[in-house]
């Protein structure tokens, strides 16, 4: 840490001097413009003019020559594209082969914003059309809070009714939940190296990595809803089942209040209610162990289901705990800034 003294020049003008081994690391020169961004916590961070800490206009090479692996392929388009790369590029020394292509087409039906604008024999490109400031963080996770709520209520009725067609679509509305995850992970990334574009969307860094943390917990929220749905259809076309769907349905209308409940914490200012919510999913967390009662002397497949359902409804209990726990952090560690200015 390097302290400097405020001088006043002119009767109005503030000037601090700079370091030396900073200026010369950085190439500075007299009159070399430099960008100063204030902050909301309150500071200010000075960077040469043509810094260019986003990443949104350089492209990501990837060599995929020889690659028959899809599942890599796709991981590697999937890291470039969350870190941000507004550009990505597949190359290869002969021909691309099918494998990649379908690989590719994949990503553009995925990725929100991600789309094929040159292709030739040996390389294609693809490029992010989306602004990051227009896709709003708090938005994609309202969404994201409609889409898993509506797919545990859809298992919940199924459930109750015993009626596997309320469900026979989750799995696609869980990839809806990726997409938005991915588009999040990537205006993280996209953020934290773009001060501008944190100041354009009026967030800072406590606030984006709040957001993040939150779309993953809703992510794996959904991730177990699947699981819930996939094997609630062992216990739904016999009439024989119908305590443990009963059971299991009341368990899902219980950590679909509590979910709701605990994202509706972190938008609040207030601790007491975010812990009162902790509690409660913790108390529901045990109460659903209940349910794998109803396994004992079921056949194995039916058994297994029931254990696998028990399990994804005390880990939703226990992500939306999470998510009450990390409001309470949130909101110990905003600043009052009118307390602040009162210090010494």
């Amino acid at each position: 840490m390097d302290i400097r003294r405020v001088q006043v020049t002119g009767g109005s003008s503030f000037i601090v001097t700079l370091p030396k081994e900073w200026a010369e690391s950085v190439g500075l020169k007299k009159n070399d413009p430099l960008r100063l961004t204030p902050q909301q916590d309150g500071s200010i961070v000075i960077t040469t003019a043509d810094t260019d800490t986003s990443s949104t206009y350089v492209t990501k090479i990837i060599d995929v020559t020889g690659m028959t692996d899809p599942d890599l392929i796709f991981r590697m388009f999937v890291g470039a594209y969350m870190s941000g790369f507004g550009l990505i590029e597949a190359v290869s020394s002969s021909r691309l082969s099918n494998t990649v292509l379908d690989v590719v087409g994949k990503m553009t039906q995925m990725a929100i914003g991600l789309e094929i604008i040159e292709e030739y024999d040996n390389r294609i490109l693809l490029k992010d059309l989306v602004d990051p400031s227009e896709m709003k963080m708090g938005k994609s996770l309202e969404r994201m809070r409609v889409l898993v709520r509506n797919m545990l209520t859809d298992v919940s009725t199924a459930l109750k009714n015993g009626d596997a067609s309320f469900i026979n679509d989750i799995v696609s509305r869980d990839g809806d939940v990726d997409r938005l995850s991915w588009l999040i992970t990537r205006q993280t990334n996209m953020f934290q190296r773009d001060i501008g574009l944190q100041k354009k969307v009026g967030m800072d860094h406590a606030e984006i990595t709040t957001n993040y943390t939150i779309s993953r917990f809703i992510e794996r929220i959904g991730d177990h809803t699947v699981v819930i749905s996939n094997n609630s259809r062992n216990v739904m076309s016999d009439g024989a089942f119908a305590n443990v769907r009963d059971e299991a349905s009341k368990l899902c209308d219980a950590v679909i209040s509590i979910f709701v409940k605990s994202l509706a914490t972190a938008g609040s200012n207030d601790p007491i209610v975010a812990n009162d919510c902790v509690n409660e999913c913790n108390a529901l967390s045990e109460n659903v162990k209940a349910l794998n009662k109803h396994a004992v002397g079921k056949e194995y497949d039916v058994a297994l289901s029931i254990n696998m359902m028990t399990g994804s409804l005390r880990r939703i209990c226990e992500y939306s705990m999470d998510i009450s726990e990390l409001a309470i952090n949130s909101i110990m560690g905003r600043t009052d800034k009118k307390a602040a200015k009162k210090q010494p």
